[in-house]
């Protein structure tokens, strides 16, 4: 059977959504340059003689750097939202999915170069959760297998928030790259919660 057209009420909501994420990207990026440049300037270590206060702890390509790392998460953010306001099974699904396969393949070298065992055990056994979860969840349509993987995203969500000052420190990157993770997961979780109406019982039954 064709797919229902797009009526104008969808229309004009997908140009609301994309409007609304437009202007926080812009709102957003403003107000983060104003308050960087005051914690910037907050942050100076003392000089000799005419310099004294003068000289700032940050260098300009230091200050760069951590605006254009916030305007990549906060364009990789909105762009993830507005594709899943458009595709929100099909988004929620892919993100978990493809931060299995990551996780999966993270565990090997963590095993392999003497990480400790529970982030190999962590990595490896939450790969696997949310491979099988996505899969029976959108394949199979399992009511129990979609409310794990909502629960999932939202437990790593949040312990990725936690620890993404530390994740950043390793792999030497801003702390708002490092977010762009749980960031994901988050996207993830409001997709899937908003398509709960199509594992009710009574939708479950095969067409």
């Amino acid at each position: 059977m064709l797919g229902a057209m797009p009526t104008a009420e969808s229309k004009a909501s997908t140009a609301q959504i994309v409007i609304s994420c437009a202007i926080a990207f812009v709102v957003l990026n403003v107000f983060f340059y104003f308050m960087s440049t005051g914690y910037f300037d907050s942050h100076r270590s003392l000089g000799a003689g005419a310099a004294a206060g003068a000289i700032s702890s940050y260098t300009p390509a230091q200050m760069t750097q951590v605006r254009v790392a916030f305007g990549v998460f906060t364009a990789v953010m909105a762009g993830a939202t507005i594709i899943g306001w458009l595709r929100p099974s099909q988004v929620g699904h892919a993100i978990a999915s493809l931060f299995g396969a990551f996780y999966l393949v993270a565990s090997i070298p963590a095993f392999a170069r003497g990480a400790p065992a529970v982030l190999g055990v962590a990595w490896l056994v939450s790969g696997i959760l949310l491979l099988a979860l996505a899969w029976q969840s959108y394949r199979k349509r399992s009511r129990a297998s979609w409310a794990m993987l909502v629960a999932m995203c939202g437990v790593l969500a949040m312990a990725e928030v936690f620890g993404a000052p530390k994740l950043a420190r390793a792999v030497d990157v801003t702390l708002w790259l490092a977010m762009i993770l749980p960031g994901l997961k988050l996207v993830a979780l409001i997709a899937l919660t908003s398509v709960r109406e199509d594992y009710l019982e009574g939708a479950l039954a095969p067409a």
